[in-house]
C-alpha cells in the first residue's frame, strides 16, 4: 500500500525497526520510580516505568564511549490484559537490570524512542556476572552479557532500595563448587574408576589417581584389587573436597539465587523450610492423663530442640542447612525450649499441690467431724486459707522452673564444645551427625532432676503449711485434745511427699466412672501433631513411668543428653579369613540299643 497515492508518510508503522538490547545499571534509572507512596503526581521524579537500554549496534561501544546515563529512555508495551492504568487497570513490569529485551523504535529510522515489547528468558546454565555498568563486553571485545538482576552497580543502593529476596529465590546448592567433584549426570560414559572423561582430565583428579596408584603399589595389590582400590580412594578424596567446598566455612562465589525461567522446577530454600516445618512436632495434652502427656510433651520439646541444634551444627558443613536455617540465635532457642518445658512441668507441680491439698482436706475433714459444732466454722476457714496458701507456695516454686531447666539444658548440651567439634570436623572434610533420637528416659530425667532440685523448696512449702496448721491447732489444743493426733497423721503423709512422687503423679482426684457401671471412654492416643503426618504417639516402649521419675528424684538424677557423633563400622583387615557366625549345629547320632 506504500506505493499507492493514498499512502500517508506520517503513519508511525510505515517503517518498522526492531532491536535487541540490555537494561543498563539501575543506578541510572532507579530514581525514575519511587519505592514508596507519594501524595500527588508532582512528587514523581520520572514518567512512569521507563528503563535505560543499551541497544546492540547503537550503544555497544562501551561505558567509556557511551555512559549508561546517556542511553535513551525505553517505554513499555504492555499486553492487552494489563490495561493502561485507567480505572485502576494496570500491571507492574518485572524488568531488572541486566535483562535482555527486544522491541522497536516508535520513531522508525530516527531510532530515538525505543519501546520494549518483550524479554528474553535466562537459561539455568548461564553464569551471571555479579557486576554491571562496567566495560567488560564491547563491539570489539566479545564475551557474555549475562548479568545478575541483583548485580552490584556503579552507585551503591540505599538500604530501602535493596532487593529483599524471598526464600523461593535462594538456591540450596553453594555456587563455586568444583564441577568435577559432583556426581556425573545420568547417561554419562564412565571409565574404570567411575569418572567421566572431563573429570579424568582434571589435573587435581589426576593427582588423586596418581596418589591412589602409589598407595595401591605399596600395599602390593594386584589386578582387580588395584582398580577397586583406586576407584574407592578417588571417590573418598572427591567427597571430602566437595564437603569442604560446600561448607559455609569456605568462601562462596556470587550467584546463589534462582535467576532463570526454569526456577519453578528447582529445589529452593523455601522447600527445605516448608519440609522442616511440616515435620515439627507440636505437643498435645490429654485430659485423661495430664501428667503422662506433660512428660511426653517435655520429650517432644527436647526432640524438637535436639533437631534444631543439629540443624544449627550442620550449617557449618552443609550450605543448604545454612541457607534454610531459621535459627538465628541458637541460645535463644534453648531458652525458649526451657520455657516450654517449664510450662509442662507446671502441670506436674500442680498435680503434686493438688495431692497435698487433698491430704490436708481429708485430714481436716476428720478433725472437723471429731470436734464440737461450735468449733467447726473455725476449721472451715482454716481449710479455705490452707488451700489458697498451698497454691501460693507452689506457684513461687513454679516461677523458678524456667531458670532451673535452662541451667540444666545449658550445662548438658555444652553448645560451645559442640560448635568447636563441628568446625573441627568440617575443616578435616569429615561428615558428622549430632542428632540422636531423644528417648523417653531423657524427659523423665529432666522431670526427676527438676523435682530433685526443688526438694528443699517443696519441703519448706510443706513445712510452712504444717506450721500454720499446728499453730492454729495449738490455740485450741487445750479445749480439743483429739486434734493433736489428727494433725500428726496429716504431718506424716505430707512429709513423705518427696519420697512418694509417683503416688502424687498418679493421683486421681475425679473419677470418670462414678457409679461403677459407666461406659469407659476411648482414651486419646496422639501425643504430638505434625503438619505432614497428623497426630502421632509414642510407642509402648517409650511411655513415661512415674516410678522411674520417683527413683530419679531419690537418686539425684541429672540431665545428660547423649548427643554423639555417628560412628563408622569396624572393617576387617584384608588378610582376615572368612568367619562363620552362624555355624550349622553338629548332628550327633545316638547309638542304637
Amino acid at each position: 500500500m506504500e506505493g499507492t497515492t493514498s499512502f500517508n508518510p506520517g503513519f508511525l508503522g510505515s517503517s518498522f525497526n526492531w532491536w535487541i538490547g540490555q537494561i543498563a545499571d539501575d543506578s541510572v534509572w532507579r530514581d525514575n520510580i519511587l519505592s514508596g507512596k507519594y501524595a500527588n503526581p508532582g512528587q514523581i521524579p520520572g514518567w512512569g516505568r521507563r528503563y535505560k537500554v543499551r541497544i546492540m549496534g547503537l550503544h555497544d561501544q562501551g561505558e567509556e564511549t557511551i555512559p549508561s546515563e546517556d542511553l535513551p529512555w525505553a517505554q513499555i508495551m504492555y499486553p492487552v490484559t494489563a490495561g493502561g492504568g485507567q480505572t485502576e487497570a494496570y500491571q507492574t513490569p518485572a524488568l531488572r537490570q541486566g535483562n535482555m529485551v527486544f522491541g522497536f523504535f516508535m520513531d522508525g529510522p530516527e531510532m530515538q524512542v525505543p519501546v520494549i515489547m518483550g524479554i528474553l528468558g535466562n537459561n539455568s546454565q548461564t553464569v551471571l556476572a555479579p557486576t554491571i555498568g562496567d566495560t567488560k563486553v564491547t563491539d570489539t571485545a566479545p564475551g557474555s552479557l549475562a548479568t545478575s538482576g541483583i548485580a552490584r552497580g556503579q552507585v551503591a543502593k540505599l538500604e530501602s532500595q535493596r532487593e529483599v529476596l524471598p526464600d523461593e529465590s535462594l538456591q540450596t546448592t553453594k555456587p563455586g563448587i568444583s564441577p568435577y567433584t559432583l556426581p556425573p549426570p545420568p547417561g554419562t560414559a564412565l571409565n574404570e574408576y567411575g569418572l567421566s572423561a572431563d573429570a579424568s582430565a582434571n589435573p587435581i583428579v589426576r593427582q588423586y589417581i596418581s596418589a591412589a596408584e602409589n598407595e595401591a603399589s605399596e600395599r602390593g595389590l594386584q589386578g582387580e584389587e588395584i582398580v577397586n582400590f583406586i576407584k574407592n580412594r578417588v571417590k573418598e578424596s572427591l567427597d571430602k573436597q566437595r564437603q569442604r567446598e560446600s561448607s559455609p566455612l569456605s568462601p562462596a562465589d556470587v550467584g546463589a539465587t534462582k535467576e532463570h525461567v526454569d526456577g519453578i522446577h528447582q529445589l529452593d530454600v523455601s522447600d527445605i523450610k516448608r519440609d522442616d516445618r511440616y515435620k515439627y512436632k507440636i505437643p498435645m495434652m490429654k485430659a485423661d492423663d495430664s501428667v503422662g502427656s506433660a512428660v511426653k510433651a517435655i520429650q517432644t520439646v527436647a526432640d524438637n530442640l535436639i533437631n534444631m541444634i543439629d540443624k544449627y551444627l550442620q550449617s557449618f558443613q552443609s550450605y543448604v542447612e545454612k541457607a534454610s536455617s531459621v535459627v538465628r540465635n541458637i541460645r535463644k532457642e534453648i531458652e525458649n525450649a526451657a520455657n516450654s518445658m517449664s510450662k509442662y512441668m507446671k502441670v506436674i507441680y500442680d498435680k503434686i499441690a493438688e495431692y497435698i491439698t487433698k491430704i490436708i482436706n481429708q485430714g481436716l475433714s476428720q478433725i472437723v467431724s471429731s470436734i464440737p459444732s461450735s468449733f467447726r466454722h473455725l476449721f472451715a476457714d482454716v481449710k479455705e486459707k490452707m488451700t489458697g496458701l498451698t497454691y501460693c507456695l507452689y506457684n513461687q516454686i513454679i516461677k523458678k522452673l524456667s531458670d532451673q531447666i535452662l541451667k540444666k539444658l545449658t550445662s548438658a548440651i555444652n553448645l560451645d564444645e559442640l560448635e568447636k567439634k563441628a568446625k573441627s570436623q568440617v575443616l578435616r572434610g569429615n561428615e558428622f551427625n549430632t542428632a540422636p533420637k531423644v528417648p523417653m528416659c531423657y524427659a523423665e530425667d529432666i522431670v526427676a532432676s527438676t523435682i530433685g532440685s526443688t526438694v528443699n523448696d517443696v519441703n519448706r512449702a510443706n513445712k510452712q503449711l504444717l506450721d500454720n496448721l499446728e499453730s492454729f491447732a495449738g490455740e485450741i489444743e487445750s479445749q480439743i485434745s483429739s486434734v493433736t493426733n489428727e494433725i500428726s497423721g496429716i504431718t506424716s503423709q505430707i512429709t513423705e511427699i518427696i519420697g512418694t512422687v509417683s503416688g502424687a503423679m498418679n493421683f486421681t482426684n475425679v473419677k470418670l466412672n462414678v457409679f461403677g457401671c459407666d461406659l469407659t471412654p476411648n482414651m486419646a492416643v496422639s501425643d504430638f501433631f505434625t503438619l505432614d503426618g497428623g497426630g502421632g504417639g509414642q510407642p509402648h516402649t517409650q511411655l513415661p513411668s512415674a516410678e522411674s521419675i520417683n527413683r530419679g528424684v531419690n537418686d539425684g538424677a541429672d540431665v545428660g543428653p547423649t548427643s554423639t557423633d555417628k560412628k563408622s563400622y569396624a572393617l576387617p583387615p584384608k588378610e582376615q579369613a572368612s568367619v562363620v557366625y552362624n555355624p550349622q549345629p553338629e548332628t550327633i547320632v545316638q547309638p542304637t540299643s
